[in-house]
């Protein structure tokens, strides 16, 4: 039986575990309770990227087995964890309306799109100045109850203190007086604090969300233009999210709110009663591509890392194919190997 230690309890290092314990290994995470990437990811996953109306990279591969382990995990945990959610893009300008129009019909994006109609071009007047379409198969994972899905397998446990790296010998991976098969570090922004991967450059990428009380907004569709406006309820609304590259403190600020009070008029121009604000950072990388594979130099040291705002969408199946690397020594996807990036 394969022992390995991960280093990061959130959505990276939870879905890892589970995958390499589903193949048989033991595995201890160490984690000091700082998932701060969830507060600003929401566990949403859009297949779209809006603006040009791209698909999302490997969506078609992502999705259907994202589906397929989250719905697992609700059988295997009883609990009702992937939710469809419904969306609503306003079109920027006539630039991006052209560019749904043409892609609605298209077999490479007609599972995504629904085919605008009349009540897409008329619904919600004030945001509406150039129409909208409705995006198919978005989803929402209840990450709470994720995670403790994930972490109720009998071969792994979670050690909640602080990764120390002093107490690691990088060749022997040996950690506390404990010998461990590979160490794989899914830190987060943190591993800008790591002395065998800080050469990968994770940068920390703060964001602000706003809980809000308004009218004006769809209570069951969310509704996406600058920000997005999830309903959650009572016409209150979660609205998200900032983007402040190379910034890693979660402190709200009063810059963040007013930003987003400030993109909430494109989608509505009724009184605004903000309850709540708060502050996450999320593990970015230069090229947009998550970071996986062994160190150059210590071969049972590892990471799996920067899925960014996508993580929801892209961990399930990266997981699995980075436990396919750790034990059988398969190929990772050629765009997330480490060698793209110099030491």
């Amino acid at each position: 039986m394969k022992n390995f230690l991960i280093v990061g309890g959130g959505i990276a290092g939870c879905s890892l575990a589970y995958q390499l314990a589903q193949k048989g290994c033991q595995i201890t995470i160490v984690d000091a309770g700082n998932n701060v990437s969830t507060k600003v990811a929401g566990g949403v996953m859009i297949p779209l990227v809006f603006r040009r109306m791209t698909k999302s990279w490997r969506v078609d591969e992502f999705l259907p087995y994202a589906k397929q382990f989250y719905g697992e995990l609700e059988t295997a945990s009883n609990q009702k964890i992937l939710y469809p959610m419904a969306l609503r893009r306003f079109f920027s300008s006539n630039q991006e309306r052209n560019y749904w129009l043409t892609r609605q019909n298209t077999p490479e994006f007609s599972a995504y799109m629904n085919e605008v109609n009349e009540e897409d071009e008329t619904c919600y007047p004030y945001a509406n100045k150039f129409g909208s379409g409705r995006v198919k198969e978005c989803y929402r994972v209840d990450a709470e109850w994720m995670t403790t899905a994930l972490l109720n397998h009998p071969q792994i446990t979670v050690v909640n203190q602080r990764f120390e790296y002093a107490a690691l010998d990088a060749t022997t991976a040996t950690y506390q007086q404990q010998s461990y098969d590979c160490v794989v570090f899914c830190e987060g922004y943190e591993s800008i604090n790591n002395p065998w991967f800080s050469y990968l450059n994770v940068d920390p990428t703060k964001g602000e969300v706003l809980t809000v009380k308004t009218t004006g907004l769809s209570n069951t569709e969310v509704l996406n233009r600058k920000c997005s406006a999830a309903p959650i309820g009572n016409s209150m609304y979660k609205i998200g999210a900032t983007y402040e590259w190379h910034t890693a403190n979660t402190t709200v600020s009063e810059k963040g709110k007013n930003e987003l009070l400030e993109h909430l008029t494109c989608l509505t121009d009724q009184p605004v009663e903000v309850l709540d604000q708060v502050a996450g950072i999320r593990p970015t990388t230069v090229d947009r591509r998550p970071l996986m594979g062994l160190h150059p130099e210590f071969n049972k040291l590892a990471v799996f890392n920067g899925l960014g705002a996508k993580g929801f969408l892209l961990a399930p199946l990266l997981s699995k194919e980075m436990c396919a690397y750790l034990l059988e020594g398969k190929d990772l996807d050629k765009e997330c190997v480490l060698q793209r990036i110099k030491a």
